[in-house]
């Protein structure tokens, strides 16, 4: 008996040790009533915002429909906010041509209000800002008649802030639920030259004129990327039915990459952000293995699809001197000028080097049938068939210079280098570090 009175007396003891150490936890925790916490958050994420020049970048999403649009936001401890941008949209409504990339800055007034948790929210109205929130119908592209549903973009103007960290604040939009992020950014950076930047890197990722590009996974397997130039991309596997198989995700371009606006999977591989490599491909930095890169140089030069037109301005060396050679033969021969050199894939005649030569108003296509064949993924190989077309074969008899560059090119294996390893369209040909030409895809 003496034992079991002794074990009650201890559990008791454990039992009213535990409750004292439960009740100081508690009383830690909820020392503050929940005004006071909300009261505290708002203060301090108010404090987050304006801190080291309170300029931040802002990856808005209005929607799932809808690429991502970056926003360069500076909050001052005065409750303004100057917020800057250049999409499409903004370009609209400031009379740009639709489709037409437009800047704007103004500024407007911002708070941190307390509802169920903090929420950043833009008060006042910011014509660049609340567009994506104006209830109002959206001009068609397509056919520019407008989108009669009059809901507008469906955008959210205040959001609920979830959490801060390493100087990025997560956010919730209010009314629809779009998780969205904003980055701090130096407080000395201009605003317009940022943004300038950021449609700079749209432009080096992706190119309507590069038919497709490719996620390349670690395992080797490659997912087949469509339409990037509108940042919604198409994606499915490669050697896959499109057809059934495409998905579409929609993305932003950041000022140092791209990011999904939801993470995705594929082949059992999550990924979401891309950062701009020095070569001009992305890698995912959620594995830094994942790449996203377009066919090799070799393989673009030599595609049958594409168009190549030189860059009468961009030649050097031997190119120069043959090119300058070809425009003083001209001159010469008829008084005529040379406009621009093209090489192209014909279908039944095969690939074709053509001179477009213009006499006042007349028009001139003097052609030369080659081949251009891939010998590696930087490297190709010209070789001129000995063939030409009427006005080939007489322009190439009345000037020399034609003749020598096709000699030149007879034969020449070229080096290749691109300004983008993503949209290659700029094709610089090479045999030497001086001895150049450099081609713009059409």
């Amino acid at each position: 008996m003496k034992k079991y009175f002794n074990i009650v007396a201890m559990l008791l003891l454990v039992l009213a040790v535990g409750s004292t150490s439960c009740k100081n936890e508690v009383d830690e925790i909820f020392d503050e009533d929940a005004v006071t916490r909300l009261e505290n958050a708002q203060a301090e994420y108010t404090k987050i915002l304006t801190d080291n020049g309170g300029k931040w970048q802002l990856e808005y999403y209005a929607n799932d429909e809808e690429p991502g649009y970056i926003y360069v936001m500076t909050f001052k401890a005065d409750g303004t906010v100057t917020i800057s941008g250049a999409n499409k949209w903004i370009g609209y409504i400031n009379g740009a041509t639709l489709g037409a990339i437009g800047y704007g800055s103004e500024t407007s007034l911002w708070d941190v209000i307390t509802d169920n948790g903090p929420v950043l929210s833009f008060n006042t109205y910011n014509k660049y800002f609340h567009l994506f929130a104006d209830p109002y119908n959206i001009p068609d592209e397509t056919d520019k008649d407008d989108d009669e549903t009059g809901y507008g973009h469906e955008g959210d103007y205040e959001f609920d802030i979830m959490k801060y960290s390493n100087d990025t604040l997560y956010l919730t939009g209010k009314k629809h639920g779009i998780d969205m992020i904003m980055t701090r950014i130096d407080g000395s950076i201009n605003d317009e030259q940022y943004m300038n930047e950021v449609v700079a890197m749209a432009d080096s990722f992706f190119n309507a004129k590069i038919p497709q590009v490719y996620i390349n996974l670690p395992s080797g397997e490659r997912w087949i990327v469509e339409d990037g130039a509108t940042q919604i991309l198409g994606i499915y596997k490669e050697g896959a039915d499109r057809i059934t198989t495409i998905e579409s995700y929609p993305a932003i371009i950041t000022h140092d990459g791209l990011s999904f606006m939801n993470a995705i999977t594929l082949d059992g591989y999550t990924i979401k952000n891309f950062i701009r490599q020095a070569d001009g491909s992305l890698l995912c930095r959620d594995d830094n293995q994942t790449t996203m890169t377009a066919d090799p140089l070799g393989t673009l030069m030599a595609d049958t699809t594409l168009t190549w037109r030189m860059d009468l301005n961009s030649v050097g060396g031997t190119f120069a001197t043959l090119i300058n050679n070809i425009k003083s033969d001209l001159t010469s021969y008829n008084k005529s000028t040379l406009v621009y050199i093209q090489l192209a894939y014909v279908s039944g005649t095969g690939y074709t080097l053509t001179l477009n030569v213009k006499k006042g108003s007349s028009k001139y296509n003097p052609t030369y049938y080659c081949t251009v064949t891939k010998v590696g993924d930087t490297q190709v190989k010209i070789t001129a068939n000995g063939d030409a077309d009427k006005a080939g074969v007489t322009y190439a008899e009345r000037c020399a210079g034609i003749k020598s560059f096709i000699e030149a090119l007879n034969g020449t294996t070229f080096d290749l280098s691109a300004n983008s390893l993503l949209a290659p369209v700029n094709m610089k040909m090479s045999t030497s570090s001086s001895d150049y030409m450099v081609w713009n895809l059409q």
